[in-house]
């Protein structure tokens, strides 16, 4: 399935406001609200949208430390330190990279101590996770969520 002009308006509307109804978005793109409904299924179905979901402010809810770690990594534990890295409520993004980068992975903690527990006891306790570096957000200049 190609996206047509009509489904990246739709995916658009969505992404600026997942809570945004049918008729509205309907109204939005001059199509009906069954064809929006329709559309959208589709697009779920397809794999195009994969959830809806809420996006929170990691500062509002007591979360003052954002870090990006890039870990040095052993290639054949890889499907190891995947399954482990989605179990940790800690990790909101994480990436395998081509080439010397390794493992790239975003955290959000509440406080530096939690930050170091995180590193020495859930991290580093993954078969074939070798090496960190620790980079800590101090600002964030553009997000998806934002």
């Amino acid at each position: 399935m190609r996206l047509d002009p009509i489904d990246q308006e739709i995916i658009k509307e969505l992404q600026n406001d997942g809570r945004k109804s049918f008729s509205d978005i309907a109204e939005k793109v001059n199509r009906t609200e069954v064809t929006i409904r329709r559309r959208v299924k589709k697009l779920r179905d397809e794999g195009y949208i994969k959830k809806f979901t809420v996006v929170l402010d990691p500062m509002k809810i007591g979360k003052r430390i954002r870090a990006v770690i890039r870990v040095k990594t052993a290639m054949k534990e890889a499907s190891n330190i995947s399954k482990k890295l989605q179990e940790f409520e800690e990790v909101n993004e994480a990436y395998f990279l081509d080439g010397a980068c390794g493992l790239m992975i975003m955290v959000t903690v509440d406080d530096l101590t939690q930050l170091k527990q995180f590193l020495e006891t859930r991290l580093g306790s993954i078969s074939g996770v070798g090496d960190a570096e620790t980079c800590i957000v101090l600002e964030e200049i553009k997000s998806a969520y934002s």
